[in-house]
């Protein structure tokens, strides 16, 4: 290709990414790599980004699990719930136990409406697609791009140290910390 005609192969990450930061080296990756999952990803999702929790899906495949900071308490029996704008979570997907059924966004806060929840959630909790029955494998290795990719390919983390947990792309919490377990390190602050 010659640049008198303009045609260049040009591959570039956005600098507005929230990628994680830990402790390069340390962190070691899992044997092999997985395939990715995309069917749980709103359409158009072009970026999955270093540091993005995943857990296993069908078929030996891994599949992102999303979470969002609450932003208004809401009571059983509720069918709304308000969190932080999370671009991955979309109508069909289950947070708090409840599925959800339409998603309004107004200045960086979803309302999710959901079937009633069946218990109280509180401003700042973290709610989450995973269960209690999920197998989390680790956090995406490096962000990859989505585009023209139906087959994407993924590195996981197996460890990782000092871990900032500020730079993640979603919100985290201490039963999604242990589900990474032992070897995923969170940094002191």
């Amino acid at each position: 290709m010659s640049s008198k005609n303009g045609m260049f192969l040009k591959k570039a990450t956005p600098t507005d990414l929230k990628e994680a930061l830990w402790w390069e080296e340390h962190c070691v990756r899992r044997q092999g790599g997985y395939d990715l999952d995309i069917t749980n990803l709103p359409a158009g999702t072009r970026w999955l980004t270093k540091g993005t929790l995943l857990e296993m899906s069908t078929g030996g495949k891994v599949k992102v699990v999303k979470s969002a900071k609450v932003t208004a308490n809401a009571a059983a029996n509720d069918t709304t719930l308000k969190i932080e704008y999370n671009p991955l979570i979309k109508v069909g997907d289950t947070v708090a136990g409840s599925a959800i059924s339409a998603i309004s966004t107004d200045d960086g806060v979803s309302t999710l409406t959901v079937a009633a929840l069946s218990d109280a959630v509180s401003k700042d909790d973290i709610v989450t697609t995973a269960t209690s029955g999920s197998t989390v494998v680790g956090l995406l290795y490096e962000t990859i791009d989505l585009l023209d990719n139906d087959f994407p390919s993924v590195s996981v983390t197996l460890q990782a140290f000092e871990i900032e947990e500020d730079t993640l792309p979603q919100p985290i919490n201490s039963t999604m910390k242990g589900w990474l377990g032992p070897l995923h390190q969170f940094k002191i602050q």
